[in-house]
């Protein structure tokens, strides 16, 4: 089942203030909140989610999966694989995770992931592309706009591949009210890539 991925990050972004997550919270809020917020959407829309899935003890732990049914003996329909990652070093080990030949193959893949500034970003698309074997993969880069002095990350960056192409971007940003976080689009800022 392929999965309209870029809607789950408007999702993602329209929704993000319901995760009350505040400029005084630390990194692993953001993480385990944010893992949580699609278990529950995987739940919701009718799949079964596992944190820390390891498929059976035959895969490296994984953040969180989605599945669709299990026949009593054995896991059918491995639909979403989502890491979250906020140490910067870690970057490439998250893209190695998300995209390193296995079985089962996901049918989606997402990827969140905390870097220092957009030049990162363009260099993590392009190993991506290089290691990229699914044919619907979203990864969401949280980071710093140039002139960023708030304390937070306020620009995230959203990239929709299909193997080594990139179909689809989105920004969205990161204002605060009284300290609780929330995201937000402005209307020109969704491009299609041909």
């Amino acid at each position: 089942m392929k999965l309209d991925l870029m809607k789950l990050f408007d999702g993602y972004v329209r929704n993000y203030h319901t995760l009350n997550l505040t400029i005084h919270h630390g990194r692993h809020s953001f993480t385990m909140t944010e893992i949580e917020y699609f278990s529950r959407l995987g739940s919701m829309i009718g799949y079964l989610p596992f944190t820390e899935d390891t498929c059976n003890g035959t895969y490296r732990a994984m953040d969180m999966t989605w599945w669709d049914r299990f026949d009593g003996d054995y896991w059918h329909d491995f639909v979403l694989h989502l890491e979250r990652e906020n140490v910067f070093k870690k970057d490439v080990e998250t893209l190695e995770k998300l995209f390193d030949e296995r079985e089962p193959v996901p049918q989606n893949v997402m990827g969140i992931m905390n870097v220092k500034n957009t030049s990162r970003i363009d260099e993590l698309i392009e190993e991506a592309q290089n290691r990229c074997k699914i044919h619907n993969a979203l990864l969401i880069f949280r980071t710093n706009s140039i002139d960023n002095n708030k304390g937070y990350f306020d620009e995230v960056h959203a990239y929709l591949l299909n193997k080594n192409t990139v179909k689809k971007t989105k920004i969205a940003y990161v204002s605060e009210i009284a300290g609780t976080l929330y995201m937000h689009f402005e209307p020109s800022l969704d491009k299609k890539v041909n």
